[in-house]
């Protein structure tokens, strides 16, 4: 595999991992660290109040085998299974989450991405980046229920139930889609354009809101000076209300819509952007390329995983602060949460899943 070196705007050094077509943010752990940036003061923070209860400590309790360049879980909690792309071997491999051990193995073909769990109707998504298709599985029987042809190079991901829709980054085409759910159509054939190669989606299913964060990183490693910011979607007009400006290659989106609240973890600066009322209203400094993110939001807990770092920053959401920091294997790239706080950490380079709980006593 092949390194390319990316030169941020403030000189700093991302390294992304070339495999066929992709650019798909995997990061070589010998590359030249960012500078460790100033957090700044958020307006308006709820850190003031000291009468909010201490966030939880995480500890790694268990590692468990994860297959061939895993990449990103989705997890479904009735059926105890955890599902992990493996990025260039084009697989999904399958882990019994009581027990740790490997039950499976879904061979879908191409370089497969992102990894969503619609728990509710028991289906599994994937994109798939160089076939550029949605892949759509039965999380119970492990079968391929549908390869859909949705763009060009799939990438970003985020399914609503709510909605009945799926919404997928073209990090080539620079456009959003929208997947019916139910009958596995795409919405828009043309796509919505968005910002510079948009990587992660997240969805605020109560406002039809989509937030795109574009990495302006192309698939041949070069960057797009159009990229650095978040395109806010208006889904009921399915046009671009806002773009929001971040820092350099934001990766992966989380949304918190009770506290109108968005994070994007920015990888050319090391710091998680923090936005509320359409603006950025603080940055919280973490580790080195900040890659996966998922927001816990019954202990408002977000976890981020530091990718050139080998570590997980554990973020306070109440105080916008980082509480902890969880040293974890080579290359973290996705995470997911699970049940009763279970968190599910994919490293990609160790090719592993390191599994934190909170810690008791």
């Amino acid at each position: 595999m092949k390194n390319t070196i990316l030169k941020t705007k403030g000189g700093a050094s991302v390294a992304l991992m070339g495999l066929a077509l992709t650019a798909c943010g995997s990061q070589s752990a010998s590359a030249a660290g960012n500078p460790a940036p100033k957090q700044v003061a958020a307006a308006g923070s709820s850190a003031t109040s000291a009468n909010r209860p201490a966030p939880p400590s995480y500890h790694v309790v268990a590692t468990w085998p994860a297959g061939s360049t895993p990449h990103f879980p989705g997890v479904d909690p009735q059926l105890h299974k955890l599902f992990v792309s493996n990025l260039a071997a084009g697989t999904l491999t399958v882990i019994d989450t009581r027990t740790g051990k490997i039950s499976g193995t879904i061979k879908l073909g191409g370089t497969v991405h992102t990894v969503v769990v619609d728990a509710k109707t028991q289906r599994v998504y994937v994109t798939d980046i160089a076939r550029g298709y949605l892949d759509v599985i039965n999380a119970r029987t492990d079968a391929v229920i549908k390869e859909l042809p949705v763009g060009a190079h799939l990438h970003g991901l985020a399914v609503s139930n709510r909605l009945h829709e799926a919404f997928v980054t073209d990090v080539a085409q620079s456009r959003l889609y929208v997947v019916n759910t139910l009958t596995n159509k795409v919405v828009n054939p043309a796509g919505l354009a968005v910002g510079a190669n948009p990587w992660g989606v997240a969805v605020d299913a109560g406002t039809r809101t989509a937030y795109v964060a574009n990495t302006g990183v192309t698939l041949t490693g070069t960057v797009d000076p159009a990229g650095d910011s978040v395109s806010v979607v208006n889904l009921s007009t399915m046009t671009v209300t806002k773009t929001i400006t971040v820092g350099p290659h934001p990766w992966n989106v989380a949304t918190d819509p009770r506290a109108n609240t968005i994070y994007v973890g920015v990888a050319g600066s090391g710091q998680v952007a923090v936005i509320r009322n359409g603006a950025v209203v603080t940055d919280i400094a973490v580790g080195k390329s900040p890659h996966g993110v998922a927001l816990d939001r019954k202990l408002g807990v977000l976890f981020v995983n530091n990718s050139l770092s080998n570590t997980v920053s554990i973020i306070n959401v109440a105080a916008d602060t980082v509480s902890a920091t969880v040293k974890v294997g080579s290359q973290p790239q996705g995470v997911a949460v699970g049940p009763k706080g279970t968190v599910y950490v994919v490293n990609q380079k160790s090719g592993t899943v390191s599994v934190l709980r909170r810690t008791t006593g």
